[in-house]
């Protein structure tokens, strides 16, 4: 049994890390399996960059060149329709040539991951007629154009007047795309995996997948890698005070990707000064720079910059005392998981599948959904309430016993020889806890 797994990346944030570790995790179990990415940075031979299919033709590459400008003036004219859309990530069906790709690698089932950012033609799947399974790392693939749909329902039966288009038009883009997705999924042997329990039913609630079988593997973790260490250590590598109480914040875009909640975040932390001692409490900031605005609190801010090696996130982690995740949503947050992983109890929102990995004032705290005051109440419990380190001990049990290589690699071996045995005729789900 072949397994392709296809991936617009292999290192780029948290979808395209997800998916690496899933193919890790199979591939050290002896799955024969291989990657198709369009941005390869590891090393790994069997991680292939589509680029590498096809022999260079100048003819094909003039042509791919012109037809590839004037696909974007038509979508720059599209989107052109909309001036009033949100700030907020929204992605079409826009693809770029595999050059048969799929055909010449002759996969039994292809694992389909995170494929935005013009990589994947959705209508090559057809072509293949080959089983899928398809791991939903967000809500791009049951909505129209968006990745978080947020308070909008729609999904539900169909897209259109689209609010991250600021539009009123019942048959805006968002209906257009959502209706092609409908005409493609129809025609494909479609097996759903979500990571989180939160996901699962979103997707069963949709009207594009409420019909297909839907399975929940989290996420996984080497949790020998991803592991408590010497704060003091830690603390030196970046120049930081080990006798400080470090509260950690980390995104790709920290600063701008308004879905992770900086702006809650400051708004957290203006309460949180006034109710705890903030004289030996310092903030840590991953992924980003110091901005140009000074920001309102009094806290000092570290900012640890864009760390591009896992030894240097572990180590940033290996300072914190807690870590908070303020995000408006989140699907099974990598952030949160490498957190406890390494002995770091998380204070986030009670929303998406921050439940899956949080057991409430056990190994973290789950704060009202966007209620800031709360989050800052959190923050202060977990420091407050982990001298002996139970939290931090608690939150390492829960990754190391749910969230492992082993169980994940399992879980999939399983529903691949379910799918390949046509075991799968109605939905079902194969929880992961």
């Amino acid at each position: 049994m072949k397994i392709l797994s296809i991936s617009y990346s292999d290192d780029n944030g948290g979808a395209s890390n997800a998916a690496y570790r899933i193919y890790r995790a199979l591939a050290d179990n002896g799955t024969d399996i291989q990657m198709l990415v369009k941005r390869k940075t590891r090393t790994d031979d069997r991680i292939m960059p589509a680029s590498d299919f096809g022999k260079r033709n100048l003819i094909r590459d003039v042509s791919d060149f012109i037809v590839c400008k004037a696909k974007n003036k038509v979508q720059h004219y599209r989107w052109g329709k909309y001036p009033g859309r949100g700030d907020v990530v929204l992605s079409d069906l826009r693809s770029e040539p595999l050059n048969g790709a799929l055909q010449k690698i002759g996969p039994d089932i292809i694992h389909l991951n995170w494929i935005n950012q013009r990589f994947l033609d959705l209508r090559e799947l057809k072509k293949m007629n080959r089983p899928v399974v398809w791991t939903l790392h967000d809500c791009w693939p049951f909505t129209g154009i968006c990745h978080y749909f947020y308070a909008c329902e729609a999904y539900r039966e169909s897209c259109g007047k689209c609010p991250s288009l600021g539009s009123k038009d019942a048959k805006d883009m968002s209906y257009l795309v959502w209706e092609k997705k409908r005409q493609i999924y129809k025609d494909l042997n479609l097996n759903l995996v979500a990571p989180s329990n939160w996901m699962a039913g979103k997707a069963r609630e949709s009207a594009l997948f409420r019909d297909f079988p839907i399975t929940v593997i989290p996420y996984c973790i080497d949790h020998e890698l991803f592991s408590p260490g010497s704060k003091t250590e830690a603390c030196a590598r970046w120049n930081l005070d080990p006798g400080k109480r470090y509260i950690l914040y980390g995104a790709v875009n920290a600063l701008n990707d308004k879905r992770k909640g900086y702006d809650l975040l400051i708004k957290s932390f203006l309460h949180f000064e006034s109710i705890a001692d903030k004289n030996d409490t310092e903030l840590l900031i991953i992924g980003a720079n110091e901005p140009i605005d000074k920001l309102q609190v009094k806290t000092k801010v570290n900012y640890l910059g864009i760390l591009e090696s896992e030894s240097d996130l572990i180590s940033a982690y290996r300072c914190a005392d807690v870590t908070v995740v303020p995000s408006i949503a989140e699907n099974l947050s990598l952030l949160t998981m490498e957190s406890m992983s390494c002995g770091v109890s998380v204070v986030a929102f009670d929303i998406g599948g921050n439940r899956d990995l949080i057991d409430h004032k056990f190994n973290g705290y789950l704060a009202k959904p966007y209620n800031c005051d709360d989050l800052s109440i959190g923050i202060k419990w977990c420091l407050e309430n982990n001298a002996d380190q139970h939290l931090s001990k608690n939150a390492r049990t829960k990754i190391v016993d749910s969230f492992n290589y082993e169980m994940t690699a399992d879980a999939y071996n399983k529903l691949y020889r379910r799918i390949v045995h046509n075991e799968y005729s109605q939905p079902c789900s194969l929880s992961i806890n």
